[in-house]
């Protein structure tokens, strides 16, 4: 998962320039079942200019992390950390820990440890124990190459839909408190309960992105996913799939020009009430096509994907054999999902499956530098939220974090 080591000449074993001891490179217990990992003596984190002599000490109940800004395992550990959100987290920008890889210091009274992401991550777990587990699951070591691919895009394509649903779900819920306030009938005295022009907005933003994470995910199946499964199946597998793609186009773009006509109508108003109320039911009408839908991709479709990925590999149609490149291939289809979208798909998933979709991401992104920005933009969106939200409800996450945005 990208490169994280120093330059040739940082490889070097460091001295301190007032005598203090090297690095201790003692191995420390194995975390639950993991392998060894490093600790590291506080100079070496403390000499780095831009790490001061209190941080290096750290806080009791803190979680401190220390790495370079550009290691994709740092801001991955970061992330799990406040997905976790067992214990405020601290980042420190360091260049000084050993072999460029980040240190993690569990509390002050911890040592720091450095390791692979997954040595790291088992000692998340292992110290804060309850869900989500952020440690990778094992996967199957005796499975064909195929199979192996073939689950790969499967679990990408599944959370893929969870995040579609929840965010519909989210979307339509908020529409349906919107025609519920705005059907209030003011008593004697009181003020006329109106919807405001903000929520409108915001409702706007959050159905065009929701609408363009599953466009994007659309094309994804029809260019990388469809072609070679109507190949390698019976004749009109892909009919019933094929028209409901064509069937849901209509309907979500029916739904932005109603959200765009409550742009223009006078805030509470008859007819903003009206166009509110036909706006609620087009989205539930889209909700229970979408989940049926991706229920029957889920049951007829994944399963021949096995089945696609030998006829591909004896084709010789697979220049890269690796696992992971078929699941990168349909990442590498869905650019704003898995750039500028990339928060906001993440916050319609659940915590043990964001850290799932963490583990594809972190597997298939070959590019360190996108990696990294995809982490950074993520946790960066999880700092301003409320622990609570992130682990009861994805959807409440969202639009919190939309109040919050400027």
């Amino acid at each position: 998962m990208g490169n994280c080591s120093p330059s040739p000449r940082r490889r070097g074993r460091p001295t301190s320039p007032s005598g203090s001891p090297p690095l201790d490179r003692t191995p420390s217990a194995k975390a639950a079942g993991g392998g060894a990992t490093t600790t590291v003596s506080p100079y070496a984190l403390a000499r780095s200019p831009s790490v001061s002599a209190a941080e290096a000490d750290g806080d009791d109940g803190v979680v401190r992390v220390y790495g370079s800004d550009g290691c994709p395992v740092a801001w991955r550990v970061r992330v799990a950390l406040l997905y976790k959100a067992a214990a405020p987290v601290h980042f420190t920008p360091s260049e000084a820990a050993p072999l460029g890889r980040p240190v993690l210091r569990l509390s002050a009274s911890d040592p720091e440890l450095c390791g692979t992401a997954d040595e790291l991550l088992r000692h998340v777990d292992a110290r804060f124990e309850g869900k989500p587990l952020v440690t990778p699951p094992e996967r199957p070591a005796r499975v064909s190459a195929a199979a192996a691919a073939a689950e790969e895009v499967a679990e990408l394509v599944r959370l893929q839909h969870r995040s579609a649903e929840r965010h519909l779900e989210g979307v339509a819920a908020k529409v349906a408190e919107m025609v519920k306030k705005g059907a209030k009938k003011a008593g004697k005295g009181a003020k006329v309960v109106v919807v405001e022009g903000a929520e409108v907005r915001r409702l706007g933003k959050w159905y065009g992105d929701a609408m363009e994470v599953m466009l994007e995910h659309a094309r994804m199946e029809e260019t990388v996913l469809f072609p070679d499964i109507q190949r390698a199946s019976f004749p009109g597998v892909l009919d019933k799939a094929n028209e409901q793609h064509g069937r849901h186009l209509p309907m979500m773009n029916g739904i932005k020009e109603d959200i765009k006509t409550l742009l223009t109508l006078e805030l509470g108003s008859s007819l903003f009430q009206e166009v509110l109320v036909n706006l609620s039911v087009r989205l539930k009408a889209l909700q229970d096509h979408t989940k049926e839908h991706f229920k029957e991709e889920e049951r007829e479709l994944l399963p021949r994907l096995e089945g696609v990925r030998r006829m591909q590999r004896e084709e010789g149609n697979v220049s890269d054999k690796s696992n992971t490149a078929w699941a990168s291939e349909a990442m590498g289809t869905m650019e704003m999902t898995h750039s500028k979208l990339f928060p906001f798909f993440m916050t319609g998933l659940l915590p043990q499956e964001a850290m799932q979709y963490l583990d594809l991401v972190c597997r298939c992104t070959k590019n360190t530098r996108h990696l990294v920005s995809m982490l950074r933009s993520l946790a960066e969106r999880l700092e301003d939220a409320n622990p609570a939200i992130i682990h009861n409800n994805p959807t409440k996450l969202y639009e919190h974090l939309l109040v919050k945005s400027p």
